[in-house]
């Protein structure tokens, strides 16, 4: 309660006083009001008339106070910046000319010339360039030389025009001489240079967040306009109104500079690059210099500027040329290349597709295109990420192209999609070459210290006789590849018969009907229980009897069903089918339980558990006459979906496994939070095993095994090739094991149970039809 009490009358104290931005603003804000009080002052009372306490020591006074707050910004507001202190130097080193100047003219006293304020006056400019020097280094430290270049032309473009109008009436009002003439000189060389590190930064920084930047160079010319108009001696009421406002208004000017902060960058915006408005005027401002000067006299230091800027303006146009050509090439070169792999890409084929098309017919070598698509790329990518997805596309990449010849094109079309054009190429070298391609990924593709396997199917379309362009080339290539990824072959010729429609669609059309029709069917494959050698458990596998392309198997085309929205009805007919069978065999006095994959998108519905629960009660089973299996990469993507889902079934009684545990990384972190019962150790975790050599490997599923019993999960470990994995598998602590070597996936008719003599298990084998 106390501790309460205490935070609220900080915060009551916290809004109570205000902060230093506010109080600066307030600062400001009250010199905004005296300048424009003086401003109006100057304007109303005659030109000849002055007050030495306002026109004296407050000027003085104001100066002053604005170089010791620009100093104060410098630390408080940015420190470690010496851009504010150097700046605040400059500003009082002008107040304090202007004080010894009026000291020196009091009593009506004429101050010498030169004398002690010009010292002062001159030490200003030597501080301000420095402190405009290293604002614009700091702030433009990787700006390119054709930006230096425009800021250079802006710069003496406008110390040409400073130069050319009115340097010669500063030189010829002065006559004095020695050290008079010099310093009198000093102030419009001063403000040439000055005015051309302005302008020159300005160019240099168009386009930033450069508010402080503007209110500076604002600052700095109002000076350099006062300076001019006081050296011209003007005696007009609008030179006497700038020749007293100038200096404190730049004052104010550059002092607030340092106190402004810069707007906020919007990533989301495009960044603009410097503007040529100002370099381009320079430039005419050069030469419209130099043309007046073969009419008229014109003083050397304006002719040296403008002829300066002009072949500045040269350099910066053959740079730019130069710099055209180059980007010319180099985006032409990403146009036509896949960021990612450096391969060619799809703009790149169908350029070099369209070249050959548009000879005539009968000039036209022989062309085959290849499109091939990676097999269990998405598993990668899912259960590694992108990153790693990446650096494997990279490896396909190199794969790919050290089989094909150097006359070939390789492309990467899209995602885990490619292209080879082959020219001159017959049917048997381009069979040989797409065998070759599907070769080079058998290897497994390793990253950091994981292992990853995929494969590829390769549909081939040759000219004349497939397509007249490249479009339609392509789409025969992709047709083909698809039935050799459905009849799980390396590669398809296309064949018209075969592949009429051939493409996604057509095949999402054969699966839907499949689904209402009679071309699914149910493989069953035995779970082992090692504690008590028997059967308890076989997983329901879907397979595709396909009128063309045979049986298919779930890999193959289960992708295909969750692209096209089908999933939801083919786990519906699967779980219904599945149950149907359950029942029966319940019926014959076989207690069995089945067990069922399902899908993120059935995990997604919430109406999920609700289906489940129906069937159940259609065929009069209970809930733990099944097994639900969800696999690893589903919880990765979408744990709290799947955790509300595998809660759901939970209620209702029904178990639930993770099937191919072991192919991310990440599910130990979600295992204590879900309420599952199994876990099925992925098969590349079992490979290793076949022979019962213990080994690391052997280490790794034992310690996997423990883990999941001391979560109080029952492990199953699935890809048993021989009898040696089985028992080596026994003595590692596993409770229940599945694959070739306990019996294949068979259809329900074709399945008996035969116990073997002890101490081998049980085994499942399947009658031949």
């Amino acid at each position: 309660m106390h501790r309460r009490i205490a935070q609220a009358r900080s915060l009551a104290a916290r809004v109570r006083r205000p902060s230093h931005g506010d109080a600066v603003g307030l600062i400001y804000g009250v010199m905004a009001v005296l300048l424009m009080a003086y401003l109006v002052l100057l304007i109303v009372r005659p030109a000849d008339q002055s007050s030495t306490a306002i026109d004296g020591w407050g000027v003085d006074a104001f100066e002053l106070f604005a170089g010791v707050l620009c100093i104060v910004g410098g630390i408080r507001r940015r420190p470690g910046s010496v851009v504010p202190i150097v700046l605040g130097a400059a500003v009082i080193s002008w107040g304090l000319g202007d004080l010894v100047f009026t000291i020196e003219s009091l009593g009506g006293a004429t101050p010498p010339s030169p004398g002690p304020a010009d010292a002062l006056y001159l030490g200003f400019f030597a501080l301000s360039y420095v402190a405009v020097v290293l604002l614009v280094r700091g702030e433009t430290r990787r700006l390119s030389s054709p930006t230096w270049l425009d800021g250079s032309v802006a710069g003496l473009g406008a110390g040409a025009v400073c130069a050319a109008f009115a340097f010669s009436a500063i030189v010829r009002q002065t006559h004095a001489s020695g050290l008079g003439v010099a310093v009198n000189l000093a102030y419009p060389v001063g403000d040439v240079l000055l005015l051309l590190l302005v302008v020159g930064g300005t160019a240099v920084m168009s386009g930033r967040r450069k508010a402080p930047w503007l209110l500076l160079a604002a600052g700095f010319t109002i000076n350099v306009l006062g300076d001019t108009s006081n050296l011209l001696q003007s005696a007009s009421h609008l030179g006497v109104v700038i020749n007293s406002a100038a200096w404190p208004i730049s004052s104010a000017m550059l002092s607030g500079a340092m106190w402004l902060r810069p707007g906020l960058t919007d990533p989301l915006a495009e960044q603009k690059p410097p503007g040529f408005l100002l370099p381009g005027l320079a430039a005419g401002a050069g030469l419209t210099i130099l043309f007046v000067g073969t009419l008229t006299p014109l003083n050397h230091v304006a002719a040296l500027l403008a002829t300066a800027t002009l072949l500045l303006v040269v350099l910066r146009t053959s740079l730019s040329v130069r710099t055209l050509r180059a980007q010319t090439r180099e985006r032409h070169q990403q146009s036509v290349t896949d960021h990612l792999t450096g391969l060619a890409n799809r703009r790149r084929l169908f350029g070099a597709l369209d070249m050959f098309f548009a000879q005539p017919a009968g000039d036209r070598p022989e062309l085959a295109l290849l499109f091939i698509d990676l097999n269990g790329f998405k598993r990668i990518n899912d259960s590694f990420g992108h990153t790693v997805g990446d650096e494997v596309l990279g490896q396909v990449s190199a794969r790919l192209a050290r089989t094909l010849r150097p006359t070939d094109l390789l492309a990467r079309v899209g995602g885990d999609e490619f292209a080879a054009m082959l020219v001159n190429a017959g049917v048997e070298q381009t069979a040989t070459i797409a065998g070759r391609l599907s070769a080079s990924l058998n290897e497994p593709f390793q990253f950091d210290a994981v292992s990853a396997e995929i494969g590829a199917s390769v549909g081939i379309a040759r000219t004349p006789d497939d397509a007249a362009d490249g479009e339609g080339l392509l789409e025969c290539a992709d047709a083909a590849m698809y039935r050799a990824k459905l009849s799980s072959s390396r590669f398809a010729f296309y064949d018209r018969e075969l592949d009429r429609g051939g493409n996604k669609l057509k095949l999402a059309d054969d699966l839907s009907a499949a689904i209402d029709g009679d071309q699914l069917v149910l493989h069953y494959q035995p779970q082992l229980d090692l504690r008590s050698d028997r059967i308890d458990t076989v997983e329901a596998l879907v397979r595709w009897r396909h009128p063309e392309f045979g049986l298919i198997g779930p890999l193959s085309f289960l992708p295909l069903a969750e692209q096209a929205g089908l999933m939801d009805r083919l786990t519906r007919w699967v779980l219904t089918h599945a149950l149907a069978q359950c029942a029966a065999w319940r019926a014959t006095g076989r207690p069995l339980r089945v067990s069922v994959n399902v899908s993120i998108s059935d995990l997604r519905d919430p109406g999920f558990p609700a289906t489940v629960a129906s069937l159940l009660d259609r065929m009069r089973l209970r809930a733990d006459a099944l097994m639900i299996e969800i696999t690893e990469t589903s919880i990765i993507d979408e744990f709290e979906r799947v955790q509300q889902a595998v809660s759901a079934l939970g209620q209702l009684g029904v178990d639930v496994s993770i099937d191919d545990f072991g192919a991310g990384f990440t599910s130990l972190a979600y295992l204590n939070d879900l309420a599952v019962e199994e876990m099925k150790l992925d098969r590349r975790f079992i490979a290793p095993l076949a022979g019962g050599v213990r080994s690391r490997d052997s280490e790794v599923v034992r310690a996997t095994i423990e883990l999941g019993h001391a979560l109080g999960l029952q492990v199953v470990a699935e890809g048993i090739e021989d009898d040696a994995a089985l028992e080596l598998l026994r003595d590692l602590g596993c409770d229940i094991a599945q694959g070739y070597g306990i019996g294949r996936p068979a259809p329900a008719g074709e399945l008996s149970f035969d116990a073997m003599p002890a101490p081998a298990p049980a085994r499942m084998l399947a009658r031949r039809a």
